[in-house]
């Protein structure tokens, strides 16, 4: 798990964040959260993205979940003989219904047809990327949330995350499917957008908590 963080560069971030105030920390997360969350809220009012581009978006945002889930998984400090179970149930109970929710996501985008102005959304998924990274690499790591969290805490997130996107999925087919008017698809993706943003911007304010005392 040490070789994937390294891969993905949270060591890297890890060093430059230690450098770095904890109150300047969790500034850039809580910046990094609006920028991937809500942002995307305004290519969908101009007109250039859609609920087909949107569901997809939010496949990648659950992706980035399970994936920082089963790093903090796998090295949290507070384990006990209950943590490989949680962690094997997560993974197959979380990690396979987000495949499916995926790729459903993927065929509704290819149904319905990617819109013009996609690449507008690609600055804000780098920030959404970055905003788990930054997550790992400040709060977690350097700040000691990987000693402090219990393992409920650690699993939450991921569920929670996982109802919005499933329900989103759902209603997406019904309404792309069945030729739903547009206004309709408009306000299910803005719906889903704001509700992507609420989630991730309470869970990086709670999880300043979870940093040991100085």
């Amino acid at each position: 798990m040490n070789e994937l963080a390294r891969v993905l560069g949270i060591n890297l971030l890890a060093s430059f964040a230690a450098r770095l105030p904890a109150r300047v920390g969790t500034s850039i997360q809580l910046m990094l959260v609006v920028a991937g969350s809500l942002l995307p809220l305004w290519p969908l009012y101009r007109g250039w993205v859609q609920l087909q581009d949107l569901l997809a978006y939010a496949a990648l945002w659950m992706t980035l979940s399970v994936i920082s889930t089963l790093i903090r998984l796998n090295t949290m400090t507070r384990r006990s003989p209950k943590t490989p179970f949680f962690a094997l149930h997560y993974s197959i109970m979380i990690g396979a219904f987000s495949l499916v929710s995926g790729a459903w996501a993927v065929i509704l985008l290819f149904e319905a047809g990617p819109s013009g102005g996609w690449f507008s959304l690609i600055p804000t998924a780098c920030a959404l990327l970055l905003a788990n990274a930054w997550s790992l690499a400040d709060g977690w790591f350097v700040r000691g949330g990987n000693r402090a969290a219990k393992l409920w805490q650690v699993l939450l997130p991921g569920y929670l995350r996982f109802v919005p996107v499933l329900g989103a999925t759902i209603s997406g087919a019904v309404l792309i499917l069945g030729d739903a008017p547009q206004s309709y698809r408009l306000i299910a993706a803005a719906v889903l957008m704001l509700i992507i943003a609420g989630i991730d911007i309470t869970l990086a304010v709670a999880s300043v908590r979870l940093r040991p005392g100085p």
